[in-house]
């Protein structure tokens, strides 16, 4: 059995952003006052976050500092700090450096698909100027404003047009904190545009990443309107988490897909495998430590997944599609049952799909998609959100 435990192709991060951040033009570092006593560090006020370990928000008597933690390390040294003013007046005296905002921002270039419906419920859309990977985008707003030249498309989201990005001159950029050296985010930092870094991903459970509308609500002065909004889809999570807590029987399932040669499956502390535990779905690798993915061969997933009842996340939209592309599909239960399902449901002719976009803004719906699979008559009226069934339709004579 061949098993190798590796990072999610997004995990390769260094702390190099964080040194540039110390280098930023245009004023961005309060100062420090070396008389200023210990007391008046402490902040008046903390959001309260109870799900997510990837950010703190503290309020100070004439600022608000948003704190997003590094994943990466254990030294406790931030991976990037933001001191939130109103006031061009204000004097910000705290002892660390980081980057100073006026806020409400109103531009903002997003370089992260699952932000946008966050900006939706916030009733922030309106700010988004850029974006990258237009034609994958799903949400018909941004799609029309970029066709009418309101949002510019910067191309490739590894690799943005930078001059176009400069001259848009954006508030801030949201930037996920993907690739090992980020170049765009360096040269952004340099030329003083301030970058959001998002590490939402990161989380263990659906509601800790659903939790980081409260960061983002805090750059536009709305923390009570993102806290009232994470409050209703808590509860709409843990409603639906309620209803499948009796359930007799847990359905074992397999989730991924073959991509390249290895089949990537998410770790035991991963925000999937906590969707899976809260769908009363059994998963193999439940008690696993890792928080990235578990590549495995075609061999190991028919040994450990062979008798899975469910499979989740298929990369086909036929069962056609299967037999063509590796004929030992046919092996697996789930594909001799007739229960499996990919992430297309909405979807767009260019490559947009919706599940990457809203779905982390509605765990409650991505929950009761796999519910609705495996215990049907536990959700009588829903219809599946982002999930679908494979299509029975043939493989293709050659």
């Amino acid at each position: 059995m061949k098993i190798k435990i590796i990072q999610n192709k997004y995990n390769h991060i260094f702390t190099i952003l964080i040194l540039s951040f110390f280098s930023l033009p245009w004023g961005c570092h309060p100062r420090q006052d070396r008389d200023k006593s210990a007391e008046e560090l402490i902040p008046n006020s903390s959001v309260a976050i109870n799900y997510a370990e990837g950010f703190r928000i503290e309020h100070f008597n004439e600022f608000t500092k948003v704190t997003i933690n590094n994943p990466w390390t254990k030294d406790n040294k931030p991976y990037a700090v933001y001191y939130l003013y109103k006031e061009d007046s204000t004097g910000m005296d705290a002892g660390d450096e980081g980057i100073k905002l006026k806020i409400p921002i109103s531009s903002l270039v997003v370089n992260s698909f699952s932000y946008f419906e966050f900006l939706y419920l916030l009733n922030e859309q309106h700010s988004i100027k850029g974006v990258t990977d237009g034609f994958r985008i799903y949400n018909s707003a941004i799609l029309q404003k970029i066709e009418s030249g309101e949002i510019i498309d910067l191309g490739d989201p590894f690799k943005p047009n930078i001059e176009k990005t400069m001259a848009l001159r954006p508030q801030a950029v949201i930037n996920s904190a993907y690739a090992q050296v980020d170049r765009y985010s360096e040269q952004l930092i340099r030329a003083g545009f301030p970058v959001i870094s998002s590490l939402e991903w990161m989380e263990k459970s659906p509601l800790a990443r659903a939790e980081w509308i409260k960061l983002i609500a805090a750059f536009f002065d709305k923390e009570v309107l993102g806290d009232s909004i994470f409050n209703d889809m808590e509860k709409r999570y843990l409603a639906i988490k309620e209803k499948v807590k009796s359930v007799s029987k847990q359905y074992a399932v397999l989730p991924g897909d073959n991509f390249q040669g290895t089949w990537y499956i998410p770790g035991g502390q991963s925000f999937n495998a906590s969707l899976f535990r809260d769908a009363q779905l059994d998963y193999r690798y439940k008690n696993n430590s890792a928080t990235g993915s578990i590549g495995l061969d075609i061999e190991s997933i028919l040994t450990q997944f062979g008798n899975a009842e469910f499979w989740f996340g298929c990369d086909a939209g036929t069962y056609g599609e299967l037999v063509e592309k590796d004929a030992k599909y046919l092996l697996l239960e789930s594909v001799k049952k007739r229960h499996v399902y990919n992430n297309r449901n909405r979807v767009t002719p260019s490559g947009g799909n919706d599940y990457f976009e809203s779905a982390v803004a509605n765990p409650d719906l991505v929950l009761s998609d796999l519910i609705k699979a495996a215990y049907p008559e536990q959700l009588l009226g829903y219809r599946f959100t982002y999930i679908k069934p494979l299509e029975e339709i043939p493989a293709r004579e050659k």
